[in-house]
């Protein structure tokens, strides 16, 4: 059962989906089935089946009261989970990293090419303001016209400002989750207690 909280439209994602291990794909399925109400009734039956067992059957006790077995299969259980999750959020950190840097780069074109407009709105602003002049047309309306476009360019230009802010601030938090997200040390005990 392939599951996915949202489709792989964007190219790359598409891209990272198809150019996965074995590995990876082996991964990620296991990730999706252990983050699914399915898998938690699935072992909360067999956990409440298991201790049901051993306290009430009278002849099958294999493992009384204390559950070490159950414990062991438990720990054994965080051992082998905790990487395979760890691995499949390393590709998950990776993909984030690099649609940031995608739409870092997309947000950047159109911010120049919105300035470039605006630079051009200008020009021809005030090209029309020279053959008004030329032509003896009623000045005020017009140098109050260019007035208030140039407050609202350079309005826009400080908001442009502000998203490359923001933007770039972003593609760092990024980079740096990304780097968090790759250095080792993690153990299957850090992770369940992160959860």
């Amino acid at each position: 059962m392939q599951r996915s909280l949202a489709p792989l439209k964007h190219p790359i994602s598409q891209r990272l989906h198809e150019e996965r291990s074995r590995g990876e794909r082996l991964a990620d399925s296991i990730a999706d089935q252990i983050g699914s109400w399915r898998f938690l009734i699935i072992q909360t039956i067999a956990i409440t089946a298991w201790m049901g067992i051993n306290i009430v059957g009278l002849a099958l006790r294999w493992d009384p009261y204390p559950f070490v077995l159950l414990s062991l299969l438990f720990s054994v259980q965080a051992a082998y989970i905790g990487p395979i999750l760890l691995l499949s959020q390393n590709r998950s950190a990776e993909r984030d990293r690099i649609m940031a840097e995608h739409d870092y780069v997309t947000n950047e074109r159109a911010e120049q090419f919105t300035e470039a407009l605006l630079s051009e709105l200008l020009r021809n602003s005030q090209a029309t303001l020279a053959i008004a002049g030329f032509h003896g047309i009623e000045m005020d309306a017009l140098v109050q016209h260019e007035s208030q476009l140039a407050a609202k360019i350079d309005a826009v230009q400080e908001e442009l400002a502000e998203v490359e802010d923001v933007l770039l601030a972003a593609a760092e938090a990024a980079a740096e989750a990304a780097a968090e997200a790759k250095e080792p040390g993690f153990t299957a005990g850090e992770l369940s207690a992160g959860s």
